[in-house]
């Protein structure tokens, strides 16, 4: 099989490579679609030191081409998608509910392959009528959902999502279907729009709005319930705690790449109750939540795909990212 290995920083190669050994609990996955990770341009760039030469990718969807003898309930052709971290299951935080936060991770080959081998426990079979475009954004919706759990979403809520990119479209979407009111908050008018269109019940410009007063008259001057930060930005996050309404609670859901320091008075957070998180990754219910969305329809996952580029063209998806244009790109591998 073919598989694109990044061997080293800004350089991706094409390789002639095997799908290995196969064990008894494994399903070897003719991948369809593999998205493109803000994780996967950082390795790529090397803000993120992993080690070199590795497949990256973890976002695909695929068919299942043959299982190990365990296996006897995925035929081959099942339309599946992949989670692509194996937890150990036994550590103390896996077993405290926090295998997002597993102390032995297993980092499976990625996606950015014809082939991939994932452990049964990790694939996910589709609906008939989820497509594999649709299901490959399962694994950053997964991660969306783990972050909108800890703002307790929910009816008579509002939410303010700061970033429309693909996450912040997803993170809108997730806090609607929860029954939340949402605003969208974006310095570029096109994802604006979109996110009008996916459901935003307000949208306001962050260079040309006063984002504080907007949020004040659209919430009868309480503030926001819950603000989410999709953008690697300190600022984003102070503005953001200015934003919330006694009681709030504020994610930092976006990796900040350099590091960054923030300044908050304390006297906000003690006086105003409210709370600052963080949430990274996704566990197993996270991603089965997150799928259940994708099939119910409550969040839609194709109109954030703006563009698709073969295996062979994968550094001209990376340029792509890299320079902000257009929204979620996926390497079309096998299609279908």
């Amino acid at each position: 099989m073919k598989a694109m290995y990044c061997t080293e920083p800004f350089s991706l190669e094409m390789r002639d490579d095997d799908i290995g050994q196969v064990g008894p609990d494994d399903v070897v996955i003719e991948t369809s679609y593999c998205g493109i990770c803000p994780w996967d341009i950082r390795a790529f760039s090397g803000k993120k030191k992993v080690p070199l030469p590795r497949v990256l990718g973890h976002e695909a969807s695929g068919r299942v081409a043959y299982t190990g003898e365990a296996v006897d309930d995925l035929p081959e052709g099942t339309r599946v998608v992949a989670d692509f971290i194996e937890k150990c299951g036994v550590c103390a935080l896996c077993r405290k509910g926090r295998s997002n936060k597993c102390m032995h991770p297993k980092y499976l080959k990625g996606g950015f392959a014809q082939y991939v081998k994932i452990p049964r426990k990790n694939v996910f079979p589709l609906q008939s009528t989820t497509s594999l475009k649709a299901a490959a954004l399962t694994e950053p919706l997964a991660c969306v959902v783990r972050g909108q759990k800890m703002l307790l979403p929910g009816p008579g809520k509002a939410a303010v999502v700061i970033g429309t990119g693909p996450i912040g479209l997803l993170h809108l979407q997730a806090a609607s279907a929860w029954g939340a009111k949402t605003i969208a908050v974006d310095i570029i008018d096109e994802r604006l729009e979109t996110a009008r269109l996916l459901g935003a019940d307000y949208v306001a410009h962050s260079v040309r709005d006063n984002l504080k007063d907007l949020v004040n008259t659209w919430t009868d001057g309480l503030g926001a319930d819950a603000v989410v930060i999709t953008v690697p930005s300190t600022a984003a996050v102070s503005e953001g705690i200015e934003l919330l309404a006694a009681g709030g609670r504020l994610n930092i859901f976006a990796g900040i790449y350099p590091q960054d320091n923030l300044v908050v008075d304390p006297n906000i957070i003690h006086y105003k109750e409210i709370s600052i998180l963080g949430s990274a990754d996704s566990t197993t219910e996270d991603f089965s939540e997150a799928l259940t969305l994708i099939e119910s329809g409550l969040v839609k996952t194709e109109p954030l795909i703006s563009h698709m580029v073969p295996l062979d063209r994968l550094h001209d998806g990376f340029d792509i990212v890299m320079n902000r244009g257009g929204m979620k790109v996926l390497a079309e591998i096998s299609g279908g």
